[in-house]
Parts: structure tokens; C-alpha cells; sequence
């Protein structure tokens, strides 16, 4: 298959948040406008795989000078459990070739351990380092977090750094 990402184009964006709509509780990620919004931000970037002329999956990304904070990866359902996920954040991680963060949920139900392990399977790793993402909209509800890194662990100054990055860059304006 062929692998080719490429960012959205904003008439895209009413079927992008359609998908968000379709992967992910409401409270992980913004209102329409707010998401909206982003997409004209310099550090902030959708890329996109399209299959069948529909956007089969997506990453939404924020990019520093030292890291990528991977906020959202989707996959849509009928292309899942076929390795596409995996596959395209390989092509990612080779594509951005720097530091790589993300956020899960504590792994305390089956769902989120299989989700912690996907990316423990594509060279992420778990930390103990943690917060409570505020919410995202009036409404929403805060959410505890975990931070996985790539490549290798994350130690306490890496954390603390990159927790006073997010606070500051992306959940400064959540309401």
C-alpha cells in the first residue's frame, strides 16, 4: 500500500470533525469552532490518509523547534485492525524526525491498556508522569493523563518542560 499523508485541506474539515465526532468522547477534544480555529495556527497541523476519496485517518499535531505533541490520531473504524494505524505512524514518526509526545489515559480498563500498547508496539513509552487535562469547552469534563514519549523514556526535566509547554501553547485558551 502506499503511504502518503498529506495536510488537510480546510473545505476537509467538516468531515474531519465528523471523525472526531466518531473516535473520541467528547471531552478529548474541542468544539467545532475551537478545533476550527486551530487549523490556522502556525505550530498546528493536520495530516491526513485518504482512502476511497474519504479520510481513512488523521494526526493532529503541534510542532516545536525540539518536539511533535501528537494530540489526536484516528483511525476510521472500517479501516482499522488491519495494521493501517501502525503502519502510518511509522510514516509519521520518520516524516517529523524529532521527539515525539503523546497523552493516554491512565491504563486501567482493557481498552486503554490495548491502547497503551499499540504505542509501546511502535517504539513509545509509558511514563508515570502525569496531569488533569483541563476541559477543553464549557461543558467538558478534565481528564488524568499520561504522557508516552518517543523515542526512548521521558525523564523528569523532559516532563516538566514539556508539561509547562502544553499548559501554556495548548490548553491556555481551552475555554
Amino acid at each position: 500500500m502506499d503511504i502518503m499523508l498529506r495536510v488537510l485541506k480546510k473545505e476537509q474539515f467538516d468531515e474531519l470533525y465528523q471523525l472526531f465526532l466518531e473516535s473520541f468522547p467528547v471531552d478529548e477534544f474541542r468544539p467545532y469552532e475551537a478545533q476550527l480555529a486551530l487549523v490556522d495556527q502556525e505550530n498546528y497541523r493536520v495530516y491526513v490518509f485518504e482512502q476511497e476519496q474519504t479520510i481513512a485517518a488523521f494526526f493532529a499535531i503541534w510542532e516545536t523547534d525540539e518536539f511533535v505533541f501528537l494530540e489526536h490520531f484516528a483511525v476510521r473504524e472500517r479501516y482499522r485492525n488491519g495494521g493501517l494505524g501502525g503502519t502510518l505512524l511509522q510514516e509519521l514518526l520518520k516524516m517529523v524526525q524529532k521527539r515525539v509526545f503523546i497523552e493516554v489515559e491512565p491504563p486501567d480498563d482493557e481498552l486503554k491498556q490495548r491502547r497503551v500498547a499499540f504505542y509501546e508496539r511502535n517504539g513509545f513509552h509509558f511514563s508515570a508522569y502525569g496531569y488533569i487535562q483541563p476541559a477543553l469547552a464549557d461543558g467538558r469534563q478534565p481528564i488524568p493523563l499520561n504522557v508516552m514519549a518517543y523515542p526512548g523514556e521521558m525523564d523528569e526535566n523532559q516532563f516538566y518542560l514539556f508539561k509547562n509547554w502544553i499548559f501554556t501553547e495548548v490548553y491556555a485558551n481551552s475555554k
